[in-house]
């Protein structure tokens, strides 16, 4: 190298020149430059013999690795730090090497699982498709981030794709529509469908025995091929279609420019007309368009189209009673949710989301939220509306034997308190399944003498009536003064000079 580049500069080559050709640094050509033949054997021979800055944590980081051979540069580097208080403020790169100089030095190279693949057999015409999904940024006429969502297949004999893109992120219903256009394109079904564990189609893998969507499983049902999804990180499986993701993001996609979806959709019919299937298959060394026309005489005739159910999806309703819609938290009044699981109906009447119960009755309506993680909620649902306040009164009246007294008590909180009548009526309520008519009656008649109308002194005076009751030697006036005391505490303040003197 060092001869080269001299070779070529005395030749006229400038530096920039220079350490283009070569791959070097336009610094170290200058300096190589500079450089007689003996300066650089010197150089070389310090570069050999040059003591290493990390040189003195060589044992602590030979044992660190020892004990966890996977360990990155990075994780060395904080565990030096953390072991090492004065640690020296080095580049990490600097770690990374002389960690590099470790394991080389010392023979603690990481180990990499490999595993083995094997060349998948030519299938028979018309024995499987793959399947799988993608997604792509482009940019569309505004220089605007326009993100596309495609559903793709292939016949895995032919090689013969299909693609179809839309502007939303695909669910159940869309990616069966999008399987019936792939099939009239193929023009017959092929006897095995082969997917990637995707929650569009499928919601547990359930070691073998499968638990597809509502929907996918009713179409299943209906059509003659066999669904397999590949086992979980496992891509290989089905390498055709990957394969045919990335041709389609970096043959079609790439450069291309959005105008809408469906002048994507004509283009990308046009594109698998002219090129993808038009073109000599790089392993097959076969046109797809001319073997697709063999394979489609041993697919499975097309059936009749497939009926969406077009019922409105049923969601699950959380423990907090909210359910969660397109990026969304809704929520649905309080009980709504029971154990082990409640579902609910959605359905969207222009710009609003009406949830409805199995009943089909509508429980909630909210203006849907253009915004994702929006958390819409619907003050309502925090309190019990079944009931009304004087529905609650009349329930409230039924406990106590004198009921025209009982209607002014409750009627005295109500007015006093409107904001909280249901909860103070609910206290007396409760009082109520707790304690004899008799002990009601006398708590009315002493919270009536005693002006007490409030609730929650109502539950305090019925406990002291009833200690009094069963220790006769207590006065009644000393048990309700005990009682009342806790109420008349008065908390201590202290004085502003006080403050005033520690400020100044």
């Amino acid at each position: 190298m060092y001869h080269e580049l001299h070779h070529r500069h005395r030749k006229g080559m400038t530096p920039p020149k220079i350490a283009s050709f070569m791959g070097l640094d336009t610094r170290t050509v200058k300096k190589l430059l500079r450089m007689s033949e003996q300066e650089y054997l010197d150089f070389q021979k310090h570069l050999l013999t040059r003591s290493k800055k990390l040189a003195p944590y060589e044992d602590y980081i030979k044992s660190r690795l020892e004990l966890c051979l996977d360990a990155s540069s990075a994780q060395v580097h904080d565990w030096l730090k953390e072991h090492y208080p004065s640690f020296p403020n080095v580049s990490i790169k600097s770690v990374y090497n002389f960690v590099l100089y470790v394991r080389n030095k010392h023979q603690l190279l990481k180990i990499f699982d490999t595993r083995e693949y094997s060349q998948v057999e030519q299938l028979p015409y018309g024995q499987q498709a793959q399947v799988d999904f993608g997604e792509y940024n482009m940019t569309d006429v505004n220089g605007q981030r326009k993100k596309v969502y495609f559903f793709a297949m292939v016949l895995s004999r032919s090689r013969f794709k299909f693609v179809f893109f839309r502007e939303h992120p695909f669910i159940s219903e869309t990616a069966i529509a999008e399987h019936e256009l792939a099939f009239i394109f193929f023009d017959g079904y092929p006897h095995e469908l082969v997917y990637d564990q995707d929650k569009v189609l499928l919601v547990n893998e359930n070691r073998g025995d499968l638990i597809l969507t509502e929907a996918f499983r009713a179409y299943c049902q209906s059509r003659p091929f066999k669904v397999r999804f590949c086992r979980k990180s496992d891509p290989q499986s089905k390498g055709k279609i990957e394969n045919v993701i990335k041709y389609i993001k970096y043959n079609f996609l790439r450069g291309r420019i959005f105008y809408s979806i469906p002048a994507l959709n004509s283009q990308a019919i046009d594109w698998l007309g002219r090129t993808a299937n038009a073109k000599v298959h790089s392993t097959t060394l076969k046109i797809p368009a001319l073997e697709w026309e063999l394979e489609k005489e041993h697919l499975i005739p097309l059936k009749q189209p497939f009926a969406i159910a077009k019922d409105h999806p049923a969601y699950n309703v959380t423990k907090d009673n909210v359910i969660h819609f397109k990026g969304c938290s809704y929520t649905v009044p309080d009980g709504t949710f029971q154990k082990p699981k409640t579902e609910v109906f959605v359905r969207q009447e222009n710009d609003y989301l009406i949830i409805s119960n199995i009943s089909q009755e509508d429980i909630a309506r909210h203006e849907i939220s253009l915004l994702k993680g929006q958390q819409v909620r619907n003050n309502n649902h925090k309190r019990d509306h079944s009931k009304k306040v004087k529905e609650l009164i009349a329930q409230a009246i039924c406990l106590f034997t004198d009921q025209i007294k009982a209607a002014g008590y409750l009627d005295s909180i109500h007015k006093q308190m409107p904001r909280y009548a249901r909860d103070q009526i609910n206290m007396v309520v409760s009082a109520g399944k707790k304690y004899t008519q008799d002990e009601m009656d006398q708590t009315l008649i002493y919270c009536l003498e005693n002006n007490l109308s409030k609730a929650v002194d109502f539950e305090p005076v019925l406990l002291s009536l009833r200690q009094t009751a069963l220790d006769p030697t207590i006065s009644q006036k000393e048990v309700l003064h005990l009682q009342n005391s806790k109420y008349k505490i008065q908390p201590q303040t202290s004085s502003i000079s006080d403050y005033k003197q520690i400020f100044n």
